[in-house]
């Protein structure tokens, strides 16, 4: 079986709500959905959707490089096994495309094409043993009026850990809304804070001093990027764990010639961070989490697998990789779908007691909607 026909389009979607990063405000993601027929009929996806202020590549490189990848990508065969999915997009010279998007949205791709196949998920075609759910945490921020009201809907819900957006209002007005949080969830829910790389050293040991009372599980990104050099002095001084997710893609941490996996490693060795945020639209695709996984079961560092806004394509791919890395993951930063305006997938992913569940149909397992119909697409190849 060989792959006999690559189709593109390109997609600009809005979010609900506008989303504020480190680096910037999001109001809508653009990227791509690739498509290929095989000669027996069967139909695979992947996505290709850089995030702007995190990834190295804009939407118009890795647009120039599936355009590129498209002839080699026809007439490949399917990979057999999750080994050789590298394999089948190198060139007769070696060579391979380098850019991490298109690098996931080629193997989410050739993945899905393989387990459909195979008879299997993507997640049980890369490890028979794979969860059938992933549990993900909920996300607040806002006001404390906000955090009250979100909460209240978040609740019956039954998720087992919350992220709380910090670093926004004083110190005083933080620990207002961690305490209420610890009050109202009870000590078997996990907390975990965000503080989006706001707080210089002094001012990190003041706050995780004062939030250890609440049991905190991690606080993300907490110093700026122009101290990121005292992580480890900060681990040494706190009681809370610290998890790293913009530094891991940020070129201006240790060599800029270095992958995110090398990033991770190195930083892990320097005993930096307690977890990592894997976003696997920014690590370089599945073979490349897959590994950075079995190399952190070595350590002590946990990891969790996040979104970086994709639609319900790459988001589908992540949550199978997820599933089948279920003994090494925290509950997951994936519960997004809801922040854009259409997941340009046909049916809900179903989600129970703060779990997503893995879809059981071979393959991704997902419907797409009509591409050439849906007024947020263009075909672009």
């Amino acid at each position: 079986m060989i792959i006999k026909r690559v189709r593109v389009w390109q997609y600009s979607i809005p979010l609900r709500t506008p989303l504020i990063t480190a680096q910037s405000t999001i109001v809508k993601r653009r990227g791509l959905i690739v498509r290929a027929e095989t000669d027996n009929d069967l139909v695979g996806y992947g996505e290709i959707a850089p995030l702007d202020g995190f990834s190295r590549e804009n939407l118009e490189e890795a647009r120039q490089a599936i355009s590129a990848m498209r002839r080699r990508l026809e007439g490949q065969p399917i990979p057999p096994e999750p080994s050789a999915l590298r394999a089948a997009y190198v060139g007769r010279d070696g060579d391979r495309v380098s850019l991490p998007s298109v690098l996931f949205g080629i193997e989410t791709l050739l993945a899905d094409l393989a387990a459909q196949t195979a008879g299997v998920s993507l997640s049980r075609w890369c490890n028979p043993q794979a969860s059938d759910r992933v549990p993900v945490n909920a996300i607040l921020s806002g006001s404390m009026a906000e955090i009250k009201e979100q909460l209240s809907r978040m609740l019956p819900l039954g998720y087992q850990a919350y992220k709380l957006k910090v670093g926004v209002e004083t110190d005083a007005r933080e620990l207002k809304k961690i305490a209420y949080l610890r009050e109202k969830l009870g000590d078997g829910i996990s907390i975990r804070l965000d503080a989006n790389r706001v707080f210089g050293f002094d001012q990190a040991v003041r706050f995780l001093t004062s939030v250890a009372q609440f049991k905190i599980e991690y606080i993300e990104e907490p110093l700026r990027a122009d101290q990121y050099s005292r992580l480890s002095d900060l681990r040494a001084e706190s009681q809370v764990p610290i998890a790293l997710d913009e530094s891991l893609s940020d070129r201006s941490v240790g060599k800029a010639t270095w992958s995110l996996r090398d990033r991770t490693l190195q930083l892990a060795d320097r005993r930096m961070m307690d977890v990592v945020i894997i976003k696997p639209m920014l690590a370089g695709g599945l073979c490349e989490v897959l590994e950075l996984a079995r190399e952190l079961s070595r350590t002590d560092v946990k990891m969790v697998i996040s979104s970086a806004i994709e639609t319900g394509v790459g988001l589908t791919a992540a949550l199978h990789l997820a599933a089948s890395l279920s003994d090494t993951v925290l509950p997951c930063g994936l519960d997004t779908l809801g922040l854009l305006a259409d997941s340009l997938i046909s049916e809900p992913l179903p989600e129970e007691n703060g779990c997503i569940s893995i879809p059981t149909k071979r393959g991704l397992g997902i419907s797409i909607c009509d591409l050439d119909a849906n007024p947020y697409c263009t075909s672009v190849i």
